[in-house]
């Protein structure tokens, strides 16, 4: 059964927009990850820590506003691809199988077993004590809440492998996808619910985050509907896109619930515009291709498996004081990045099928 009427393939352009951004969303989201909040330093992990306002702010920006577009453009160039290749429900679910559950199961379980390792070394069982994950103590249920939804505390209620929400929710779309595609299509305002759903925080039940299934279906409705979003983000020029970043960061500063949603929109058609340039370099775009391929490998290696342990030892290292702040989180993120794509290129061309396996065949 198709998806949707006839296969309208994708373009060589769009196709190489989207792929001269892959590595640098993820990029973003290696560094969202390694933004130490005051709260979490203060609270959670009871570290000294003393970070001036324009550090934070810097990192703020950084990671909420240019990295905030990072997932919901995931989400959307996901459903985007879907549904221009349209291929059969039953082959598509065979490739997603291959390319989203297989890895999905592997790094769960290596990871399972980096926590049973650690929690029985004494020298390292103190940096895995979280009472939620020690293996020995999981019984029943809790190994399979480590594939759906292993810490119901977090307001996205991740699995085992924090990161995975992502490709957890991605798969329960794309299991639905014929179901919402014909609500919307059929219903166009499903849509303008899920929008006014999104704007106000209210929950949908199909996934923790309205956001994530409304980006999804955006894309949905781009592919069917023939929608250039790259030639609308054009239509700017990049000068004018900067001012309104600056517009939007002043107001923010007075009034983030109000213009949360707008600052996605405009960051997400930043980074489209973004990409236009990135192409029209030939060695940008020739250096972005080759590292989109190490996309996936950076996304699922750098937590826990690299970015939760620089981060920590980071913090011993590092004074989280004035510049130090700034400091921490710019050498663990780099080398976090730096680590996860060399070990991808190494693992690569010294085990092909193994980097396949965990990447999904990427």
């Amino acid at each position: 059964m198709e998806l949707f009427g006839k296969k309208k393939g994708i373009d060589g352009e769009t196709s190489r927009r989207i792929t001269a951004l892959r590595f640098i969303l993820m990029v973003l989201v290696v560094l969202i990850h390694a933004n130490l909040k005051e709260d979490d330093a203060l609270n959670y992990y009871h570290l000294d820590f003393v970070q001036p306002a324009w550090i934070g702010w810097l990192k703020n920006f950084v990671c909420d506003s240019l990295g905030g577009a990072a997932v919901p453009l995931f989400f959307f160039f996901s459903a985007y691809l879907q549904f221009r290749k349209n291929d059969r429900y039953s082959v598509l679910l065979k490739k997603r199988a291959r390319t989203l559950l297989v890895p999905y199961m592997a790094w769960t379980l290596l990871t399972v077993l980096l926590y049973f390792v650690a929690q029985s070394i004494p020298q390292t069982a103190q940096f895995f004590a979280n009472p939620i994950n020690i293996v020995r103590n999981w019984r029943g249920l809790d190994w399979l809440k480590i594939f759906t939804y292993h810490n119901l505390d977090e307001g996205l209620r991740p699995p085992l492998v924090y990161q995975f929400w992502f490709l957890r929710d991605l798969m329960i779309f794309i299991v639905l996808s014929p179901l919402l595609r014909l609500v919307l299509v059929r219903f166009p305002s499903a849509f303008l619910a899920l929008c006014a759903a999104y704007l106000c925080g209210l929950p949908v039940f199909i996934t923790p985050s309205t956001g994530a299934l409304f980006f999804y279906c955006a894309g949905l409705l781009a592919a069917e509907k023939d929608v250039d979003f790259f030639a609308l983000s054009d239509r700017l020029r990049f000068g004018e896109y900067l001012a309104l970043i600056a517009f939007v960061e002043l107001v923010s500063a007075f009034s983030s619930a109000l213009i949360g949603t707008l600052k996605i929109a405009l960051y997400c058609l930043f980074w489209l515009k973004v990409s236009r340039f990135i192409v029209q370099s030939g060695r940008a775009y020739a250096v972005a291709e080759r590292l989109s391929g190490y996309s996936f490998f950076l996304y699922a290696v750098h937590t826990p498996f690299l970015g939760t342990a620089i981060n920590k030892l980071s913090w011993r290292l590092i004074p989280l004081h004035g510049l130090g702040c700034l400091a921490q989180f710019v050498a663990a993120g780099l080398l976090t990045i730096l680590l996860g794509t060399v070990g991808g290129i190494v693992l690569k061309r010294i085990c092909p099928k193994a980097f396949a396996l965990l990447s999904g065949g990427r």
